[in-house]
This record gives structure tokens, C-alpha cells and sequence, in this order.
């Protein structure tokens, strides 16, 4: 018993505080115990706009238009939680935050104004104009050039839609951009208006070069996620999932796959008819 003393009379000055420091730590945890990990995220409910939503083709799959829904996909596997689309309509966007029927809105930046306060809008890092796809010997330089001509135009573009009714030219709606496009290839359309982000990618494709004459880029515009400032917690999370896909090559990465995807239909529906 007596070695005990000498032994502690030889342990550095230092090194004894060390030890009391950790059984003084220990000893506090063994009264206030650790902060339990967060919930898993039971629900992720993401409103968009009704000719947004996701398409339902009786025959086969399309790429939609836009980046909406891969982002909101995109956000769901970072919260561990696959996302349900909510149609809504513009003036519905701050009412359906803040009674909490959907945990966020994804729009495009001049629809995102309809949102009163209450609502925080967080920038995705996508932002881009409408450009036009044309044949590469097409005479249409301006956009006022498009008066009287057939411009195919996705029903989830209204901004698009928007930009060829101010030009005078006739609207051909359809449901996916590779119905839009391939209207272009067979010159049933004059244009087909799109993403101007979304169509460099397409332009990329050698198969695309002979259809890639454009105009200028017009009404650009940002992606944006709302959501409620009245629930903290949930604000943070969507905060932290958005700080994360927003990066500048996950978007190319992102038009380079809407594109790739979108040419294989366009050109699927181009050569299917003469199939049979």
C-alpha cells in the first residue's frame, strides 16, 4: 500500500490533471446523457405545379421538363425519404407552407413572389433563359422572327409558353420535351422551346448538331425552394439537403442526363412509326 503514494509522487503534474479532467467528464455525462440522433425524416412533401407533376404516358416513360422533380428526387436521398409531388396553384404556395400540407415548394423564380412573408426561399444554384432548338439552316434569327411559325412547347413550361404567345407565333402544346423535340427533327415544328441550360447539353450530341440553330436566351430565371421559417427544425434540414445539390457540377451532371435521356426518346419516337 505504501508503493501507491510513491508511484503517484513520480506521475507528471500534467498528467494527473489530464485524468481528473476525464472522470470529471465522464461523471457529467453519467448525469446528463447525449442528445439522442434526429428523427428520420417520415414525410417529405414537395409542391409543384399541376403541369409539373410527374408524367404518366400510357405508353412509356418520358423525361420531364425542367429540373424540379430530379431535384426534389435528388433532396428526398438526402433526407432518407422518397418525396411526394402536391399539385398546387401559384396562390396557394404560402397557405399550403404554412398550414403544413407540403413541407416545401419547388418554382421558378418569378412565380416564387406569390409566397408572403413567413416563407424562406433558398436558392438551388439552377438558373437559366429559354432558348429555342431550330434546323441549323433556318432563316429565324430573332424571336420576333417566330411570328405565324409552329412552336412546340412543353405544358409544364409556362414561361416558354409565355414567351411564344408574346412573339405571335402558333403554340403546339405537348405533354414531354422529347415530343417537343422531335416535332423540330421531322419539321412538323418550327422551334421547340426549352431550358437554354438544358439544350447546350443537347447540343453537345453530334446527332443534334444539324438541330441546334437557337436565339437568344430570354426570361431567365432561378429555381427556388420555399419553405416555412415557422418550422425551424425542418428549415434547417431542407437548408443543409439544399447546401449540398446545389454545386455546380451536380447541375451538369444533371443537363447532361436530362439530355441524353430526352435524345434517346425523341429519337425512340422518331423511328418507332417506321418500325411497323
Amino acid at each position: 500500500m505504501q508503493a501507491l503514494p510513491r508511484l503517484v509522487q513520480r506521475v507528471p503534474v500534467w498528467l494527473l490533471a489530464l485524468a481528473c479532467a476525464a472522470a470529471a467528464t465522464a461523471a457529467a455525462w453519467a448525469l446528463v446523457p447525449p442528445e439522442p440522433p434526429p428523427a428520420r425524416w417520415p414525410l417529405l412533401r414537395i409542391g409543384v405545379l399541376a403541369s409539373a407533376m410527374p408524367l404518366h404516358s400510357p405508353t412509356r416513360a418520358y423525361t420531364e421538363e425542367g429540373h424540379e422533380l430530379t431535384l426534389a428526387r435528388a433532396l428526398g436521398e438526402r433526407l432518407g425519404v422518397a418525396p411526394q409531388f402536391v399539385a398546387l396553384a401559384p396562390e396557394a404556395f404560402a397557405d399550403a407552407l404554412a398550414q403544413g400540407r407540403v413541407d416545401a415548394v419547388l418554382v421558378r423564380e418569378p412565380l416564387a413572389a406569390t409566397a408572403r412573408a413567413g416563407t424562406e426561399a433558398l436558392r438551388t444554384g439552377y438558373r437559366s433563359g429559354t432558348a429555342a432548338a431550330m434546323r441549323s439552316d433556318t432563316p429565324l434569327r430573332r424571336w420576333d422572327d417566330l411570328r405565324g411559325k409552329t412552336v412546340c412547347v412543353s405544358r409544364a413550361h409556362q414561361g416558354a409558353q409565355a414567351l411564344a404567345q408574346r412573339a405571335g407565333a402558333r403554340l403546339q402544346l405537348v405533354d414531354a420535351p422529347a415530343q417537343a423535340l422531335v416535332q423540330v427533327r421531322t419539321g412538323a415544328c418550327d422551334a421547340a422551346l426549352h431550358d437554354e441550360a438544358q439544350l447546350q447539353a443537347l447540343f453537345l450530341r453530334k446527332e443534334w448538331h444539324k438541330f441546334s440553330a437557337t436565339l437568344p436566351a430570354a426570361a431567365p430565371a432561378e429555381l427556388l425552394l420555399l419553405a416555412s421559417a415557422a418550422r425551424p427544425q425542418a428549415l434547417q434540414a431542407l437548408q443543409q439537403a439544399v447546401a449540398a445539390e446545389r454545386r455546380a457540377p451536380a447541375w451538369q451532371e444533371r443537363n447532361r442526363r436530362w439530355a441524353a435521356n430526352v435524345a434517346y426518346e425523341a429519337y425512340f419516337d422518331q423511328i418507332g412509326p417506321d418500325c411497323h
